[in-house]
């Protein structure tokens, strides 16, 4: 329980104090024109033994806490100013932080909660309610362990108390739901970093070149290994003649060019008016940067429709950019073609 020991004493809320001191009978200060009602007022909280002063602070406390929620904020200033006395009778310094600690759970303020508590078992180790109380905002914050390490210090001083048995029996389930969470996030995590590997020794075994640029988009699709340790791939088709394009989210590595052709131009597709683009009459190109001294120069890889994308993207001269290879589809005919294909030489 060292951890939740403390020995300063509590501070002063300032801002809730700033609102009691509105109230006359609680004024720190008098205002500049003598006020001798006032000054009698206050005097019956003030005036006394700090012992005194400290219960009348007490019970104004406490009868806050029994009117409720829109009260509890009053309770806590009352609880305050009683531990702000010089009073030294430790069963009234007890009283105070315990109740200001159930104030603050009803609250939420659960670290609050914890600082009290643990002044209150500091003066007296057998507190049973302040070990339910950090208990209850332990479980609350999700620290199990030290929950149930509370639980099992109050039920020594009490082993039939029933709010304790009952709370333990709430941890104890709770921290169970939380360890499943933990081993489940921790299994999904290690197969992430298989599956991470997995790809990382694929890509490398069939020497494929990835680059990612600053203004890589964010895609559905990405390269995966299938149950037959193949990969599959997002590809991008694209017609400079129409500025059209295809995406075909999942290209299997072992899929030839002309399996996906026959099926995109199995009908003729909307934007060619001329029906020039057909399975038996494109041409399939990959653009890559050839550097030669200082000079880079884009250049045209003419690639057979008869092969599959593993063999083309183990090609040297292949680069995969930002995680989707790109190819240009030309017809086998026509000027475009022809005025295209010149401007890369």
């Amino acid at each position: 329980m060292s951890k939740l020991l403390g020995p300063e004493r509590p501070k002063p809320d300032s801002a809730l104090l700033d609102e009691i001191d509105k109230v006359p009978l609680f004024m720190s200060n008098l205002p500049e024109e003598e006020n001798d009602s006032l000054a009698a007022l206050q005097s019956l909280l003030f005036d006394g033994p700090p012992e005194e002063i400290a219960e009348n602070f007490k019970r104004q406390g406490n009868e806050c806490f029994k009117e409720g929620r829109t009260k509890y904020q009053d309770a806590i200033v009352f609880y305050t100013k009683a531990l702000e006395t010089n009073c030294s009778d430790n069963k009234i310094i007890e009283a105070c932080l315990a109740n200001r600690a159930a104030v603050n759970l009803e609250l939420g303020n659960f670290r609050k909660v914890l600082t009290d508590c643990a002044k209150v078992i500091n003066l007296n180790s057998t507190n049973v309610k302040a070990f339910y109380r950090s208990a209850k905002a332990l479980c609350e914050l999700d620290k199990m362990e030290e929950a149930l390490d509370c639980c099992d210090h109050g039920l020594k001083v009490e082993p039939n108390n029933v709010a304790l048995r009952q709370l333990k029996e709430t941890c104890i389930k709770k921290k169970e739901l939380l360890d499943q969470r933990i081993r489940i996030n921790k299994e999904r995590e290690r197969k992430e970093r298989e599956t991470k590997d997995a790809l990382e020794t694929a890509l490398k075994a069939r020497n494929i070149v990835m680059v990612t640029t600053n203004d890589a988009p964010t895609l559905p699709h990405s390269v995966h290994l299938n149950s037959e340790n193949q990969l599959v791939w997002p590809v991008m088709f694209l017609y400079p003649e129409y500025k059209e394009t295809d995406f075909i989210a999942e290209f299997n590595e072992e899929n030839t060019f002309q399996d996906h052709l026959d099926v995109m131009f199995e009908n003729p597709a909307p934007w060619d008016a001329s029906h020039r683009y057909k399975p038996d009459n494109v041409q399939v190109y990959h653009e890559y940067i050839l550097t030669t001294g200082n000079e880079v120069k884009p250049k045209l890889l003419k690639i057979a429709n008869s092969c599959t994308l593993k063999e083309v993207l183990s090609h040297p001269r292949c680069v995969v950019k930002n995680g989707i290879p790109g190819f240009i589809i030309l017809s086998g005919e026509g000027k475009f073609r022809e005025d295209f294909l010149s401007s890369y030489k």
